[in-house]
């Protein structure tokens, strides 16, 4: 099938036209040219939509040597084609535009390496000096050494890049004559050099593999040394391009597993201040080396290792946190501890009691200045069979006698004891310390009781009633001139002795005793009835 080319020159118009070609191939060229320019320009959208927001957080290896084997597709601009969308339906002429590479670099950190690689390309159309020229057989395979560094954009799973460098190129190409522009052509051996660029993605599968796509343009100079031809038509360089390839990346390292605290064993129960206390932790076996365990045991103080001990100087509730980093953050545990200050054995400084020499009816206050660590017990023994936990009791004895009164104090240094002497008289009633009692008086010549005596010895019935440690001695008097007078004075003593007996006095309490007749004056009684009397002494026991 012929045809006119409209809008060319008449030059090509001729060569075209003195190429055979039907339709299919025609439409199959134009198909492939239409398919690989939109397949490149559709990857180069995705390595601008390839960002963080597309990545998941994950951890890339640093420190390892790595492998990148890449296949894919080549093309070439320069003096020959000069436009990325126009390949004249020569791109697969005679063959497949593969592209093979392997790079061997090293990974620095998360985001920047730097490699050395190898590609061996087959460059379609290279040689081809005139539209349409069948290049079939034509030498245009190059292999290219490349160093270059790339840099990640970001430090996720998907993770876009670019990267740069040097190359040098070499293989042989034909030689464009002007002269004979449709040839025939000599073949030479060129070496071409000059800086590289390009972009990619790479997806990471797990530490150690990673799956890419990339671009990369290697400008080459002299503008002959790639394509056999300088005549500027491009400028003074050419590009041979890895169009879209795509490879796995092996990093060659252990993968990094991360430290994590697996256990951690603090003290239990209290601590006491000044008191040594142990702290351990276990760190996954297989986290990667080295890991570095600090503790921080939440008062200012830290330390480091698996096992460490720690001297709390202050009471109270702290957080002990261990933390295991292995270069990739850090994993962390605490644990609470409790310090309370140290134990002061209890020491009874002093003891003392209100009174040393109680009576049965007065109440004791019992006082201790104990000193030593809360909390302190108190038990009191009074030594009479009663007891009190209380710290200062009181205490009222209800028999006389001697009492030991003992204080134990207990607290967390165990048990201290005092004792003290108290000495219980019986109680008595104030009355009780009457020296006089009151006397009672008779008619002449009569011992019988008058009601005035009755009345005056009612009083004295009374002291005798509270006070049981009095006894009395009654002594009974004789006027001068009355009758019998020993005798009458005896009658009289036993008249009033016989009255506190019958109202409940008992009589081992009493002496009467018979004074006889009254000699000189007394002041008991004005006129001669102070004789006619009986007296009640009372006598303290």
């Amino acid at each position: 099938m012929q045809g006119i080319l409209v809008g060319q020159t008449p030059e090509v118009q001729s060569v075209f036209l003195s190429t055979p070609c039907d339709l299919k191939t025609f439409e199959e060229s134009d198909m492939k040219r239409r398919v690989l320019p939109g397949f490149a320009i559709a990857f180069f959208l995705l390595l601008l939509t390839g960002s963080d927001a597309l990545a998941q957080a994950t951890v890339r290896m640093s420190e390892t040597v790595f492998i990148r084997p890449r296949v894919g597709l080549s093309s070439y601009l320069g003096d020959n084609e000069k436009t990325p969308f126009n390949f004249d339906g020569d791109l697969f002429n005679g063959g497949f535009p593969y592209n093979l590479g392997l790079e061997v670099g090293y990974q620095f950190n998360p985001r920047y390496s730097l490699g050395l690689g190898f590609q061996f390309g087959d460059y379609r159309g290279i040689t081809e000096f005139v539209d349409g020229r069948d290049f079939t057989g034509d030498p245009n395979t190059r292999s290219t050494v490349q160093l270059l560094a790339r840099y990640l954009l970001s430090e996720g799973k998907v993770a876009p890049y670019l990267h740069a460098g040097a190359q040098v190129s070499f293989g042989n190409t034909l030689v464009w004559n002007p002269a004979t522009p449709n040839g025939p052509f000599r073949e030479e051996s060129k070496t071409a050099f000059g800086p590289l660029f390009g972009a990619g993605l790479d997806v990471m599968l797990s530490q150690q593999v990673s799956f890419f796509v990339e671009t990369t343009a290697n400008v080459t100079f002299p503008d002959d040394a790639a394509d056999g031809r300088d005549d500027n038509g491009f400028g003074g360089f050419d590009f041979l391009i890895n169009t879209v390839g795509a490879g796995l990346k092996f990093n060659l390292k252990s993968p990094f597993v991360p430290a994590v605290v697996s256990t951690v064993t603090c003290p239990t129960g209290e601590l006491v201040t000044g008191q040594s206390a142990t702290f351990s932790a276990t760190v996954n076996a297989d986290a990667t080396q080295p890991v570095s365990v600090t503790w921080d045991f939440g008062d200012g103080a830290t330390a480091s290792g698996l096992t460490a001990t720690h001297i709390y100087e202050q009471a109270g509730t702290f957080s002990a946190t261990v933390a295991a980093d292995n270069g990739r953050g850090a994993s962390t545990a605490t644990c609470p501890v409790t310090v309370v200050p140290a134990c002061t054995a209890a020491e009874i400084v002093t003891m003392t009691a209100s009174t040393m020499n109680p009576d049965t009816h007065t109440e004791v206050r019992f006082n201790a200045n104990v000193q030593g660590s809360a909390p302190v017990t108190y038990r009191w023994d009074f030594g009479d069979g009663a007891a009190s936990t209380e710290a200062n009791p009181s205490h009222t004895f209800a028999q006389p006698g001697t009492y030991t009164v003992t204080l134990e104090a207990t607290n967390c240094g165990g048990t201290v004891s005092r004792t003290i002497t108290v000495t219980v008289t019986p109680w008595e009633n104030p009355i009780c310390a009457v020296a006089e009692m009151n006397s009672v008086y008779f008619d002449r010549n009569s011992s019988t009781l008058t009601e005035e005596a009755r009345m005056q010895l009612q009083e004295n019935l009374e002291i005798l009633r509270e006070c049981p440690n009095l006894t009395a001695r009654i002594e009974g008097f004789a006027a001068p001139g009355e009758r019998r007078t020993r005798g009458l004075s005896e009658d009289r003593a036993r008249a009033v002795e016989q009255f506190y007996v019958d109202n409940g006095v008992s009589a081992g309490r009493l002496t009467a005793l018979g004074m006889g007749r009254v000699s000189g004056v007394t002041s008991k009684k004005e006129g001669t009835s102070q004789y006619r009397r009986a007296d009640t002494i009372p006598v303290r026991n």
